[in-house]
């Protein structure tokens, strides 16, 4: 492959399988990640580098078939530059658009008069026109619209199911003009896309943003829920499985130790950020925020009362943690509400975790620990098992028939078939 014909940047959830679909397509495709090891892994086909959106089959196919190239050098020219980078909350509450920065900076450098920036990240809405247009124009000595076309392609994933496969998932593409967005949808529709457009790039950001802003505000009612039935003595999860019966009206949500992940806590950050530099209010969304910060503390609060119910104290008591990350079956910790109760938990207690898909976990205070394999736990010496991420590699029924206390926190699809 000399000049590939498009380049994505970032090789993540979204990445990945964008990069495989335009190879697939018959686009002679160039992959970067600033990341080496991540590089390594893909290259290399070290298990679970599709991060269970993309197929390692096809991609290892792609690669060895030479339609696909991975690398970690720098930006080269192509018609079509896609961009994948993280977009995470600062410690302040903004966003940290460092990586999408200096991706299109790097881009800027090398687009021609033709070309096309499709930002496949999750922004919060007006970055497309307020500061990455500007930037690309101001480097590159074009003009968007005119010389080249600039876009917002939100990326739809579910990391770990396999239900939605990446070519029967609906994109919404929004250009920075029509003729950007009629550029866009060509290349999207190409890759195999269904495309629904909409009137701008601004639009698109705030589809994206809402769709997951949706789910984070409905996790937080149903953690309301479930706090309201337990005082009453009620089983949440016969309360949702019947009101999943309603054929209208009703979509089921699950309680949980707190929604994490690079997707639905961020997006409806990038919400509540976007009212509040405009003027506007976002009551009901800060409340879910709050509420889903607020969440893996009182799962640990729920764990002591727990304890105690059985006569022993959480201080000093040696508790087994059950999946690690965000949500089941990916290998992605970030924003996980399970680690945030592991580091809480070690404060007072005696912690082990046990995560197919996290060997190692380094926490913030600097400490590294190592998933334990089930068979070599001492159950005997186990005074709580919290299943915080229901792995289908995992037999929890195996885990409540240990004689052990098994407090289950709802994450995902955990409330069928586990004790509560």
């Amino acid at each position: 492959m000399e000049t590939p014909d498009v380049v994505v940047l970032g090789l993540g959830f979204t990445g990945l399988p964008t990069a495989l679909a335009a190879a697939e397509a018959g686009f002679a495709v160039l992959g970067l990640d600033v990341s080496a090891e991540r590089v390594r892994r893909i290259v290399e086909a070290v298990p679970g580098f599709g991060l269970g959106t993309a197929s390692e089959h096809a991609v290892r196919e792609a690669v060895v078939g030479g339609r696909l190239r991975v690398s970690g050098g720098g930006v080269p020219r192509a018609r079509t530059h896609v961009l994948c980078v993280p977009t995470p909350p600062d410690i302040r509450g903004g966003v940290d658009l460092t990586a999408l920065t200096g991706a299109v900076e790097s881009v800027a450098a090398v687009i021609e008069a033709g070309g096309l920036v499709l930002v496949q990240s999750t922004c919060p809405p007006g970055t497309v026109d307020e500061h990455l247009v500007p930037l690309l124009e101001e480097r590159s000595g074009l003009r968007a619209g005119v010389d080249f076309a600039v876009a917002s392609a939100p990326m739809r994933v579910d990391p770990g199911r396999a239900s939605h496969p990446f070519r029967e998932v609906p994109r919404v593409v929004g250009g920075y003009t029509p003729a950007c967005a009629e550029r866009a949808v060509r290349f999207v529709e190409a890759i195999g896309n269904p495309v629904v457009e909409v009137g701008s790039a601004l639009a698109a950001e705030f589809v994206k943003v809402f769709e997951n802003t949706f789910r984070m505000v409905n996790i937080s009612l149903a953690n309301e829920l479930a706090g309201l039935c337990r005082v009453h003595g009620v089983d949440v999860a016969e309360v949702l499985r019947a009101a999943g019966t309603k054929p209208f009206g009703f979509l089921e949500h699950a309680p949980s130790a707190g929604a994490g992940g690079d997707c639905v806590p961020v997006a409806a950050r990038f919400f509540s950020l976007c009212a509040s530099r405009t003027g506007a209010r976002s009551p009901v969304v800060d409340a879910a925020l709050a509420v889903n910060d607020a969440m893996p503390l009182h799962t640990v609060h729920r764990l002591a009362e727990a304890l105690r119910a059985n006569g022993k104290a959480l201080r000093g008591s040696r508790i087994l943690v059950v999946g690690v990350t965000y949500k089941a079956d990916v290998p992605n910790v970030r924003r996980s509400a399970a680690v945030t109760v592991v580091e809480e938990l070690r404060r007072v207690a005696s912690v082990e975790y046990h995560d197919p898909h996290v060997p190692r976990l380094d926490l913030l205070d600097g400490a590294t620990l190592h998933s334990v394999a089930l068979d070599d736990v001492d159950w005997s010496a186990v005074d709580a098992v919290v299943v915080m991420t229901r792995h289908r590699a995992v037999d929890h029924e195996a885990l409540a028939d240990r004689g052990v206390l098994t407090f289950d926190c709802g994450t995902g699809d955990a409330l069928k078939g586990v004790r509560r």
